[in-house]
């Protein structure tokens, strides 16, 4: 979360490409090509990840309107990502009883890696069944006029699910803010630019 509640923590991103003159119309439709669809048990993927509203992040019937995801200047959307996450304990205790089941029934005393990679697969497809996926909600708001994008996020793993949803979506590239992308947003001069690409950023605690 972060735009409407929650945390106020952010990671900054410079947007980089060409924006359509037809913004709103373009972005609205692509946003709905990428949006949200739930992780059904039977699904090969181990993840789902799309746009919602950022409003309305856990609706189970995904609607955008132009005025919840565009003010002013100001794109906003959560980025929802749901996973099959069982705990290891877990899956050991399900593997075994399914390798003792198999073992009784077929009378052998050693499983192949074949069949125990078949028994790992209905025992992942039996959690799936039974249990429900982890989700993660974060907000972003992108400023399409100074082309700053802010994630409340700092999670390497979410930030790169960012990355790919993002280019899919808009066919523009995020770039992590730094000196050098902050001095290339100012515009700065050749000389002074590459004196900032040697710079590292350090973080300051009072």
């Amino acid at each position: 979360m972060g735009v409407l509640k929650g945390s106020i923590g952010y990671a900054k991103f410079y947007v980089r490409g060409s924006l359509p003159e037809d913004l709103h119309a373009r972005f609205l439709a692509r946003v709905r090509a990428r949006a949200f669809k739930p992780l059904a048990p039977e699904d090969e993927g181990e993840a789902a990840i799309g746009w919602m509203p950022i409003e309305r992040p856990f609706d189970e019937e995904v609607s955008f309107r132009a005025e919840s995801v565009f003010f002013g200047h100001y794109l906003n959307l959560a980025m929802r990502v749901d996973r099959w996450k069982f705990p290891t304990a877990l899956v050991k205790q399900k593997m075994a009883a399914a390798e003792k089941a198999h073992k009784a029934k077929t009378g052998k005393e050693r499983i192949s890696r074949a069949e125990k990679a078949e028994l790992r697969d209905l025992v992942e497809r039996r959690l799936r069944r039974d249990g429900v996926p982890s989700t993660k909600v974060v907000d972003l708001t992108w400023n399409t006029a100074t082309q700053q994008l802010r994630f409340f996020s700092r999670s390497p793993v979410l930030t790169e699910f960012l990355y790919e949803l993002f280019e899919k979506t808009f066919g523009m590239r995020i770039l992590p803010a730094g000196p050098y992308t902050t001095g290339a947003a100012l515009e700065l001069p050749k000389a002074q630019l590459a004196a900032l690409s040697s710079v590292d950023v350090v973080p300051l605690h009072i």
